[in-house]
């Protein structure tokens, strides 16, 4: 028995998939994997939904603070990322 999803739109059978994944400190903690798409672009497009979310909690955090430097720049301490899978039994 072979353990890669089936596809049935396309008919075939799909073992490899992609991960978005994401860190929210990279000093601190590790990756997580947030989602899995059949593309890449379908992954890419994941990421970058999920940073402009992330950018406008950011400042709306900036919005109420009294000191601008109190929280660093958006990004300093986040990784994004999308990686290739296979899908093993």
């Amino acid at each position: 028995m072979h353990s890669s999803i089936f596809c049935i739109k396309k008919s075939k059978m799909i073992d490899k998939v992609y991960e978005f994944w994401y860190n929210d400190c990279i000093y601190e903690s590790a990756a997580e994997c947030i989602s899995l798409h059949r593309t890449k672009k379908g992954a890419e497009m994941a990421m970058e939904f999920h940073k402009e979310e992330r950018r406008k909690e950011f400042e709306e955090l900036l919005e109420d603070s009294i000191d601008e430097y109190q929280f660093g720049k958006f990004d300093d301490m986040c990784a994004w990322g999308v990686r290739e899978r296979i899908i093993q039994e």
